[in-house]
């Protein structure tokens, strides 16, 4: 059996990776760039998955994207392959939306499917890690909004046995934690378990937004008003980890527990490793996960020359968005990181297409950090090359 993970360098498919291999089975990870561990495959350009996808038996697949544009384009070369595709949905599918739309897509195929949808999931709760590792308040709307988040590792446990076993075609697995825990008291037990001090700081919804610059205005007016409903009519419980798996689904506080050390400040020379890891797996929300929420970036080449500082991870984004839309990435190398003291440094290296012009090129810049109290809270970049469109490494990606 040769399964391709779609996603596999995710929080769920890396469990997924781990928990096929462990029964024998032959996997293959996709990954936009091409690595040691990982064949190279973009679900926005469907032709360059028939390499990965050839002798392939099943598909487990993550959509990663706010729309289900090119999901029928994807569908049909999975289709050409492969005979199952396990996808990861959520537990609002069937309200519509993007989710639904993927589910409605794949079952208009010839493939056999078995959807796993989940509520929230726990891993959502590291965009708090900054502010609790520099001992700040956790700034959040609607703190009592009551979540039965989900441990990424009951969601990839569930797909492996879908994977490899007979009597999961055509089911749907509606997949939440064992309780309702509301927002505020997530924070609290990822302070105590890692040790902090964590506060909530209630904002409005607006002021949430605001933070929000990375997401489509669609999905921000849907999860904040999602939010809201929960303060009075909490997410609901489901037993199926439970019945499908024959144990319990895992607790938050054991969730809390595997992830303490995201939570607590490490000295810099370990929060340059772990960026760096993040970066080479293509993984920019996890990089995100070690910038302080009012981090500052000074890239004065991206400028004109003039030294603008950008501070703020919506405003990061924002930059990011304006410069990189027409840059297709054929590699990336980085070197590094080269810590000292309570800074670092890392050099990357991309080959590169400017779109626009079809020109390919290869451009060197160099990022100096800083960290305080477990995160980088500032990035000053020095171009060896200076920058077509934009800087394709900024820290949000």
């Amino acid at each position: 059996m040769t399964i391709l993970v779609i996603g596999a360098t995710g929080n769920i498919g890396r469990h997924v990776v781990t928990g096929l291999r462990d029964r024998g089975a032959a996997v293959r990870a996709l990954s936009r760039l091409p690595g040691a561990d990982t064949v190279a495959g973009d679900l926005t350009r469907p032709e360059t998955l028939h390499g990965p996808l050839s002798g392939v038996d099943s598909v487990f697949l993550l959509w990663p994207f706010f729309s289900a544009d090119g999901v029928p384009a994807v569908l049909d070369v999975i289709a050409q392959h492969a005979n199952r595709v396990v996808y990861v949905s959520a537990l609002s599918a069937e309200g519509g939306g993007v989710w639904g739309e993927v589910e409605a897509a794949i079952r208009r195929t010839d493939l056999e499917w078995t959807f796993l949808r989940p509520g929230g999931f726990a891993t959502n709760t590291l965009e708090w890690a900054g502010a609790i590792r520099a001992g700040r308040p956790v700034r959040m709307p609607y703190p009592d909004a009551g979540r039965s988040l989900i441990h990424e590792r009951d969601i990839a446990d569930i797909a492996v046995l879908a994977l490899t076993e007979a009597g999961h075609a055509g089911r749907t697995y509606a997949l939440t934690g064992p309780a309702v825990v509301t927002q505020a008291e997530q924070v609290r037990i990822l302070g105590e378990v890692a040790g902090r001090p964590a506060v909530v700081e209630e904002i409005s919804a607006e002021q949430a937004r605001a933070t929000m610059a990375w997401a489509d205005e669609t999905f921000v007016d849907a999860a904040l008003g999602y939010w809201r409903t929960l303060v009075d009519d909490p997410e609901p419980v489901t037993t199926t980890v439970e019945e499908v798996t024959g144990r319990p689904a895992r607790t938050f506080t054991q969730w809390a527990h595997d992830h303490a050390d995201d939570f607590r400040p490490l000295p810099a020379a370990d929060v340059a490793e772990r960026y760096v890891a993040a970066f080479r797996a293509g993984r920019m929300d996890q990089a995100l996960r070690w910038a302080a929420p009012d981090m500052v970036r000074v890239a004065p080449l991206e400028n004109g020359g003039k030294h603008v500082e950008l501070r703020g991870v919506a405003d990061i984004t924002a930059n990011a968005e304006r410069l990189t839309g027409d840059v297709e990435i054929h590699a990336v190398e980085v070197d590094g990181p080269y810590p000292r003291g309570d800074r670092f440094a890392v050099r990357f290296s991309f080959d590169e297409t400017d779109e626009p012009t079809g020109q390919r090129v290869s451009r060197t810049k160099l990022s100096l950090y800083t960290v305080a109290d477990g995160v980088i809270t500032r990035e000053e970049v020095f171009y060896f090359d200076p920058p077509a469109t934009g800087d394709r490494s900024a820290i949000t990606g």
